[in-house]
């Protein structure tokens, strides 16, 4: 979710791993701060190993450099990151067809909000905000309902995700909500 008074974007998620028969609390968090950039952050749905990829690839934004005022644009996110990302799925994950490895998952880099689908499109809400996985539903109508409301965005958000956990039986805490300024500290709700 864009914070346009502060310049950053904000993200929350869950830790329930399931397959829809089962479930189990992961110990790893499906939000997380990239690798190589600690002003991005993303978060995502499916499989731990897209997760897992997504966390710790460095080649995810080569040719970014934040520091020399480089753009993360949907512009590179289209003709940069996904092309890394494709590779990357295609080189780690081999039990998935070329054409089932994409995932959906939100990268949010600075003051910018991208969705990326399974088809590799890449999205950039009007809202400034989006929400992915099974909670989706719940989480946006959420979001939608709050975003007039005087309170602060990881407050939003935390509604967001509660809203999610008591309608869909696949969401579950603990919560984690973080910011792309890396001097925020991430918030945990157990």
């Amino acid at each position: 979710m864009l914070d346009l008074q502060h310049e950053c974007a904000w993200i929350g998620g869950d830790s329930l791993g399931s397959n829809g028969f089962t479930k189990q609390t992961q110990a790893q968090s499906k939000v997380f701060r990239n690798d190589v950039f600690n002003n991005v952050v993303m978060g995502s749905t499916g499989s731990f190993r897209h997760i897992d990829l997504l966390r710790y690839s460095s080649l995810l934004f080569n040719g970014v450099d934040f520091y020399t005022g480089a753009n993360l644009d949907h512009k590179y996110m289209v003709t940069k990151f996904i092309p890394n990302l494709i590779k990357l799925f295609d080189e780690n994950i081999k039990h998935m067809k070329p054409e089932d490895k994409g995932t959906n998952f939100i990268v949010c880099a600075k003051n910018k909000v991208f969705e990326v689908q399974t088809d590799y499109s890449v999205l950039e809400p009007l809202e400034g905000y989006t929400a992915v996985g099974s909670g989706e539903y719940a989480a946006l109508a959420s979001m939608y309902s709050t975003k007039d409301l005087d309170i602060s965005i990881p407050d939003k958000i935390r509604i967001a995700l509660e809203s999610a956990e008591h309608c869909v039986c696949s969401v579950q805490r603990p919560f984690y909500i973080m910011s792309t300024n890396p001097e925020e500290k991430t918030r945990i709700i157990s």
